[in-house]
């Protein structure tokens, strides 16, 4: 894969993978099993507020991986994704999950 593919593969992915397992209350255990925050501070996020929580630590965690790696988080949370080349210049490649 392309450099710069994972790069444009991450939102996307992140973001079908919110809508494919929207569950807040798994969220939250999480956020407290990492221990970014103790069970009280947990149970007083709001749905919203532990949501983009999520978001960015999976932002994060996508960030750190190579493109073979994320190609299978992709499968593990059966992400759909298309990968689409400019034949003239690569640097235009993106990656569109649904």
């Amino acid at each position: 894969m392309p450099q710069g593919i994972e790069n444009s593969m991450i939102m996307p992915m992140v973001q079908q993978i919110m809508v494919n397992n929207n569950d807040p209350e798994a969220w939250r255990r999480e956020i407290i099993r990492a221990q970014i925050f103790d069970a009280q501070e947990a149970k007083d996020l709001s749905d919203r507020e532990v949501s983009l929580i999520h978001h960015a630590l999976l932002v994060q965690r996508f960030s750190q991986l190579t493109s073979d790696e994320l190609l299978v988080e992709a499968e593990k949370f059966n992400v759909k994704y298309h990968l689409n080349f400019d034949q003239d210049d690569s640097m235009h490649a993106g990656a569109i999950s649904y």
